[in-house]
């Protein structure tokens, strides 16, 4: 049998996506899932050897604490949900990277959050859009937005 994968992109604000997607491959039968979990870091580029760096020197230890933020909420919100999982950090342009992992693991389908709410969200979608509707526009493969669950972004 085959092991597919599906691409979910994470960050610290919604730890609890990557369980959330894990849910739902569960309850359409996903036993042969493993979930890809992406954290895309917006302040770095990746350089031709493939390392990470960031544009900006005096943002270098704020972004590599809070990619560790965001692999802390990973590990405990993924703790017990009965899927292999992996997590994985890519640089730039979040939409570009989900899809690029996802074409690297041949990804059934990437599994987005729903956009920000409040001022931040509302300029992040009317300057460059949503991750979301840039994916939904761009992908070969089926995208899912889980909503939120209520809290504020």
């Amino acid at each position: 049998m085959t092991v597919r994968s599906v691409v979910v992109g994470v960050d610290h604000k919604h730890p609890d996506l990557a369980r959330r997607a894990a849910s739902l491959v569960q309850s359409l039968g996903g036993s042969l899932i493993e979930l890809v979990c992406v954290w895309v870091d917006e302040t770095a580029v990746s350089d031709s050897r493939g390392f990470t760096v960031s544009v900006d020197p005096d943002i270098a230890v704020s972004s590599d604490a809070y990619g560790a933020d965001v692999l802390a909420g990973l590990n405990r919100a993924m703790a017990d949900v009965g899927l292999p999982w992996s997590a994985l950090r890519g640089a730039g342009d979040p939409a570009a990277e989900l899809g690029r992992v996802a074409d690297e693991v041949e990804a059934a389908m990437i599994v987005v959050g729903a956009r920000r709410s409040g001022l931040r969200g509302w300029t992040t979608n009317i300057v460059g859009g949503t991750v979301a509707g840039r994916l939904i526009h761009n992908q070969p493969r089926p995208v899912v937005v889980l909503p939120g669950t209520g809290s504020t972004s």
